[in-house]
């Protein structure tokens, strides 16, 4: 989705055009993503989550924050938005990464978002704040996302089921559950 990988076969279109027709930068730009496995580096919270626009204005950097749930843990830090990260992201909690991770994939209020795996490593009461505020800023935008969890499928309309990198299913996502649950679909558990 990113153009960072070329496909096998076919073709990734974004509104009709082929990705590749797309320069990577302004791709980039019109995307959001924010990956599983979460790159942080050292420096702030707030330099973590404006990497990808370094001269952001604060109140975007308030809105990516609070919608992915920074401000809960950095308004009980002394420094706020100065507050200190390690290498890697040393030093906070995963769920803290991943919510610095998707304020930064939010920074730029992008028409696409991807977020992959985006609660993992959240608890379910941050979980359920953050897919509260990511419905009522979604709207109108292309939500990619990625996961296992059926608790975060109420933020979507469709749902595609792959098993060993093959759609097994796609469509509604009302018509997807109701076949898994009655063992419409059938999906390798291994």
């Amino acid at each position: 989705m990113l153009g960072l990988y070329e496909p096998d076969e076919g073709s990734i279109l974004l509104d009709g055009t082929d990705i590749r027709q797309i320069d990577p930068v302004d791709l980039r730009k019109n995307v959001g993503y924010a990956p599983q496995d979460v790159v942080l580096f050292y420096g702030s919270i707030r330099e973590n989550i404006t990497m990808v626009a370094p001269f952001a204005e604060d109140h975007e950097v308030l809105k990516a924050a609070d919608i992915a749930g920074v401000t809960e843990f950095v308004n009980r830090h002394p420094s706020g938005f100065d507050m200190p990260v390690g290498e890697r992201g040393e030093g906070l909690s995963g769920g803290q990464r991943q919510s610095v991770a998707v304020a930064r994939a939010l920074l730029l209020d992008s028409p696409v978002i991807m977020l992959d795996e985006p609660t993992n490593a959240m608890d379910n009461s941050t979980e359920e704040r953050f897919k509260a505020k990511l419905a009522e800023n979604v709207e109108n935008k292309t939500l990619l996302l990625v996961t296992h969890k059926a608790s975060l499928l109420s933020l979507v309309d469709r749902v595609i089921v792959m098993d060993q990198g093959h759609i097994v299913a796609d469509g509604p996502r009302e018509q997807i559950l109701t076949a898994l649950k009655n063992g419409h679909i059938k999906v390798n558990k291994g």
